[in-house]
Parts: structure tokens; sequence; C-alpha cells
């Protein structure tokens, strides 16, 4: 009976043959994670999403450095919460993006029509383990 990281069983999408999990050591492969957080109203939460991803995931992702970026969204109640995950072969590929003062939210024009709540934030992680399955 095949384990299910050797493909053809139940625990491999599509019978696809899923590399090994590593964990990255410090400088190794480097990929960061930057996310930025904010909250809009919850009626105008489409016309953010469609501005945000025009305005800025768009740009980001033409940036070069850039390895990919995600939009999330979260609609409670009145209130809509969004966060930005965008991947980065480097600090020095996000201040491209953000400027020297990268651990600072880079605001998109109209940024201060939609935010709501506490001002947006940025964090950054070192990513050490990616496993997203190859199908």
């Amino acid at each position: 009976m095949p384990r299910p990281d050797e493909g053809g069983g139940s625990g491999s999408p599509r019978g696809v043959k899923k590399p090994a999990r590593e964990i990255l050591s410090r400088g190794e492969n480097t990929l960061i994670a930057r996310i930025w957080r904010g909250q809009t109203l919850a009626t105008i939460a489409d016309e953010y999403s469609k501005y945000l991803y025009e305005e800025g995931i768009c740009a980001i992702a033409k940036i070069p450095g850039n390895r990919g970026v995600q939009m999330l969204r979260s609609v409670l109640g009145d209130v809509a919460e969004f966060q930005v995950l965008s991947y980065w072969d480097s600090i020095e590929a996000i201040k491209r993006f953000a400027g020297d003062n990268y651990e600072q939210v880079r605001h998109l024009p109209n940024d201060f029509e939609y935010m709501i709540g506490a001002a947006p934030t940025v964090q950054h992680f070192e990513v050490v383990v990616n496993d997203w399955p190859q199908l």
C-alpha cells in the first residue's frame, strides 16, 4: 500500500506525488511574507475589493522579486476585514514596493476613503515551510 506522500494514495490529490516537506534554514532559499491588514464597512467590501485588486494587488505582482500575492476578506456584521499576503525574495525586493521604511503601511491613494477602525498594519515573516500541493 503506498504511503500518502508517495503519490497514488488517498492523501495525495489526483495521484500527484508531493515533494517531501522541508523546513528551511535561515537565509536558505529565503521567502519573506508581508501581511497587510485593514478594515472597511461591509457595505463597500465589494467596491474596496475591486479597488484593492486594481490599484494594489496588480501593482505588487509586477514588482521584481515578488513571488505572489493573495487577498483575503472576511465580512462579519458591519465590518469587512482584509488581509493581503505578498511573498518576496528579500527585504530589498519589498523596499522596491514599500520604500526604505518598509515596516510601515504603504497606503494606496484612496485608502483613507475606505478604511475604518484601527489603522492598517503590516508585518513581515520568514516563510519556514511552504507546502503547496503540486496539482
